[in-house]
Parts: C-alpha cells; structure tokens; sequence
C-alpha cells in the first residue's frame, strides 16, 4: 500500500476513490477523449415573459456575484448542485482585496472580521538553492469559507433571491428576448426558468465550457494536490512560492504554506503540458507525501491529517473564452 492509499484511507469519505475520479478527468484531457457534451441550442422564437433577470450556475462562486446583483435589484437566482456551504480548507487572500465586500456594502465591518479565520506574515519566496525572501501581507489572511458562505447566503435570500440546491444545470436554449435554462431538481423532476442572462459559474468543466472548447486540448496544466494537517512544529510563516528540489520527473516541484485555523495546509503544485506520458495526480501525492518531511522538517508519524485536497487548473492560449452565443456569460476560472 502506497504512502497515499494509507493516509488517504483513513480520512473520512472516499477520499481516495474521489482522487482517481479525478485522475479519470485528467487522463481523458491528455488522450483527447474528453466527452463532448451538447447543453446550448438556439431558437429565432421569443420567449415572452421571464421569470427571472439573471440566472447563476454554480453556487460557490455565483453566491458572491448573486448576493450583489441582488442587493442592486435585480432578480437572481443561483443554482447549486449540491448543498451551498464553504469547504471547510480556509481561502487564503490579501486583506485589500477583502475590502470589495465593504465597497459592495456586501460584509459589515464586524463580519468581515468575523470571516477571517487566520493571519499570518511574513511569507516566504526561495528557489532552488537561492536565498529567501520575505514579503508582508500577500495571501496572508485565511478566509473562512463556511461563514463567508453562509453569510453572503442570508443576506441574499433575505434580499428576495432564489436559491436552487441540489439542483444541476441540464441545458438551455438561447431566444432572441431572453435564455430558457433547463434545470434538475435533486435528480427528479426537471423544471424551465426564464431569464435574461445566465452566468456559468460552473469553471472550466462546466458543460458549456465544454461544449465550447470541443474538446481541444489546453497549452498548459497546473496539477496542485495538499493538505491540512496538526502536528508541525513551526507553524508562524508562510510560504509563497518554494521550490526546493532539481527537476524530477521532467517538472519543477513548488511549494505553499499557510498558517490555519486547524493546522498548517501545505501543497505541492507544477506546470505540464497535457502529453499523455505526464504523471497523475496519485503519483504527484506520492511524490508530495515522500517530500513533505523534508519541506516543513517534520515525519508524517507527528502529522495529523484533517484534509487531503487535489485538483488541476488547464490554461488556454485561446483565453479569455468567448462564447458563440448572446446571453451566456462565463466568470471564474
């Protein structure tokens, strides 16, 4: 059993099983099988009446956006497929770039501090055999993601938004007047909203975004696995960008840390192309427990595991998407 069948198996949830999941995704986007899905028609027949001014898929992001656009009067509705709650890893940002939620008369004061979870400085820069560098106040704040949320959340409801969970977008048709959005309610029943704007919130594997890119293959990758975990015995600094080691394995490792609330969350990131020999993100959390000791001068015995997180982020040269269709809009990533 590898370092991260152990670790991942005893976290609780099908950590491991989601982590394949994900490397199923990732290994159809460098064989080119990546499904090909077709959720956006058009029509020259109106629409008549809409239900609704605009409509957001994906919750996490959408909530920000929503909660604004509501609060300006205008009629929103955000569709969540699952349950609308933060992750509990904290969000790490720069506390000038909190004060948008101050400006948009979003966050009081007091809930703003309310939100941060953590705060750190100063974080570290250093490369390979280089010296380090010490910065203050970048990605130093930990935003706590659950009340953040929640938050954002009563405010907009309490503003007369519609909130949809559980719910996955299915498909929509573009009018000249306005967009019909086909949505599934908790794996159900299938119900049509009307409005005049839908805003793909839903990142880069949304099916719009899909059905957009047609499957063309991205010029770069970042695969990013990590952790939040006890058990470190310096846990004051963070780090930026570290990058300790040569090449190994045709990429260049680098590293973060963040002081938080519940432990200290590390990752390990890199950068590929998206060739069909590039390693998979189980090898990649192999690669980061095998290091990790030698990163933060700790064992993996001392360390107590709250979370194991992973993902990848593809990056177009063709960038930023414009969709071929009125009425669709796509934020985020």
């Amino acid at each position: 059993m590898s370092q991260t069948e152990q670790i991942l198996s005893q976290l609780p949830g099908d950590v491991l099983g989601r982590l394949r999941n994900a490397d199923k995704v990732w290994k159809a986007l460098r064989d080119g099988t990546t499904e090909i899905p077709e959720v956006i028609t058009e029509t020259e027949e109106g629409l008549g009446t809409l239900d609704l001014d605009v409509v957001i898929c994906g919750g996490t992001l959408g909530i920000l956006i929503g909660a604004a656009l509501q609060q300006r009067g205008w009629r929103v509705a955000v569709v969540e497929r699952g349950v609308l709650r933060g992750r509990d890893q904290e969000w790490n940002i720069s506390r000038q770039e909190l004060e948008v939620f101050l400006e948009l008369e979003l966050l009081s004061t007091a809930e703003l501090e309310n939100a941060i979870a953590s705060e750190y400085n100063p974080a570290r820069i250093s490369f390979f055999e280089g010296p380090d560098f010490l910065v203050n106040d970048v990605l130093n704040i930990g935003v706590d993601p659950v009340f953040l949320l929640d938050t954002l959340k009563a405010k907009f409801l309490a503003a007369g938004g519609k909130l949809f969970e559980k719910t996955s977008f299915t498909q929509a048709t573009i009018h000249p007047d306005g967009v019909s959005i086909g949505l599934k309610v908790d794996q159900l029943e299938d119900t049509q909203v009307k409005a005049r704007l839908l805003i793909d919130a839903m990142g880069h594997f949304s099916p719009i975004v899909k059905q957009v890119r047609q499957g063309q293959k991205p010029e770069g990758v970042c695969l990013v696995v990590g952790s939040c975990a006890e058990g470190y015995p310096k846990n004051e600094m963070g780090d930026l960008i570290v990058s300790f080691t040569p090449i190994q394995n045709q990429c260049q490792y680098f590293w973060e840390a963040f002081p938080a609330r519940d432990g200290r969350t590390t990752y390990l990131f890199t950068y590929l192309d998206a060739n069909p020999e590039r390693p998979s993100l189980e090898f990649l959390c192999d690669e980061y427990f095998r290091l990790l000791p030698e990163y933060q001068g700790v064992e993996l015995s001392q360390l107590d595991f709250k979370r194991v997180l992973f993902g990848f982020f593809p990056s177009y040269q063709k960038s930023p998407l414009r969709m071929p269709w009125n009425r669709i809009l796509p934020i985020g990533d």
